[in-house]
């Protein structure tokens, strides 16, 4: 093995000295030198690795073998398997934190190297730094237990049950990894029927990355989510991001609209008044004439109001006068949505044509 190192720059010079661990001439006054600069300089990591060397020299050579052994692995472990056991014995522990009736030990050091937020609380300028005991308000039990656990074991359990009161925790507490988790397993969980409560959740304690996962299923799913429960809790801002999205996968703009009249009749009284704002999200002019004309007869809330009628008739103005079709306006309102990925196949024998999305 070949040590090399390079130094001696406050005298202009670079040494570049190389030792073999065989070497039996070694020269232990230049390692010396070498020691005692680096140690005057502090340099601590060098000072580290030159003062290993020179005890390597001072080792006997007639020995047939040496050895440096790397035990990173075992050694965490170990440590971590006795401190946790020091914790559930309630031995060397200096602060206890407290949820309502329920006491937590733990060691201080332990608990700020996982997490930045209990770093500043016990070496910051707070009263906590110099009390034995914290308590907790605005955090579940369960959740601070198993980030305590965590701390100790490097595992945390989550479930259905769990993530909602683990994932704030671990937000406030600024434990990323445990985030990291909790927004993948989440995200997993994604469903028509969870998946805008999910977004909600995500947006309110700014993990980007689900919010994105979860908005992107809404899309891709939205023939389904239009149908469950949580759809017609959406506020009319929300179902407005929805239905204005490019990616909305749907078959045709019918389900856009149909899917926006239901909602406002969930709650008419309420709703009505974002009629207006709403419809200008669909993309009416991709409607048939047919389909207009019967919306305009069938539907009052559109018929009475004065907005809804002129986006009606700019629509219709679409297929019954072309010359309008290059305006700024027609162009973004008979923008495509994104298509779902689909497989043709075309020829053969029969000349039949055949578009499978599924």
């Amino acid at each position: 093995m070949i040590v090399n190192y390079v130094i001696a720059k406050s005298l202009g010079l670079v040494f570049s000295v190389k030792y073999l661990k065989s070497n039996k001439q070694a020269n232990k006054q230049q390692i010396s030198f070498i020691l005692y600069y680096l140690k005057r300089e502090s340099y601590g990591q060098d000072y580290f690795e030159v003062t290993m060397l020179f005890l390597f020299l001072q080792m006997d050579h007639t020995s047939p073998t040496y050895m440096l052994a790397n035990l990173t692995h075992l050694h965490s472990e170990q440590l971590l398997q006795g401190l946790n056991l020091l914790r559930q014995h309630h031995e060397l522990c200096d602060i206890i934190l407290r949820v309502g009736d329920v006491k937590i030990h733990a060691h201080k050091v332990v608990l700020a190297s996982i997490s930045p937020y209990f770093k500043a609380m016990f070496t910051g300028n707070l009263s906590e730094k110099e009390n034995s005991e914290v308590e907790f308000q605005c955090i579940d039990e369960t959740a601070l237990q198993a980030i305590v656990e965590y701390a100790y074991t490097g595992t945390v359990f989550i479930s259905q049950d769990t993530v909602e009161s683990l994932l704030p925790a671990a937000n406030l507490l600024q434990i990323k990894l445990v985030l990291k988790e909790c927004c993948a397993f989440l995200e997993s969980q994604l469903d028509p029927g969870n998946c805008i409560g999910i977004s909600r959740f995500a947006e309110t304690y700014g993990c980007h990355d689900l919010y994105l996962a979860a908005t992107k299923y809404i899309c891709q799913n939205f023939e389904a989510v239009c149908q469950t429960e949580e759809f017609f809790e959406l506020t009319h801002a929300d179902l407005d991001e929805i239905v204005s999205n490019d990616c909305l996968n749907v078959a045709t703009e019918e389900t856009v609209f149909y899917a926006l009249e239901s909602w406002i009749k969930y709650d008419v009284q309420e709703r009505q008044k974002y009629l207006a704002q709403l419809l200008n999200s669909v993309r009416l002019p991709l409607l048939s004439v047919k389909f207009l004309t019967r919306l305009y007869e069938a539907n009052h809330l559109i018929r009475d109001d004065r907005t809804c009628k002129h986006l009606l008739n700019e629509a219709l103005k679409y297929h019954f006068m072309p010359e309008h079709r290059l305006s700024h306006q027609t162009v973004l309102m008979t923008r495509p949505r994104c298509a779902p990925k689909v497989l043709c196949a075309v020829g053969g024998k029969s000349g039949l044509f055949a578009c499978l999305d599924r």
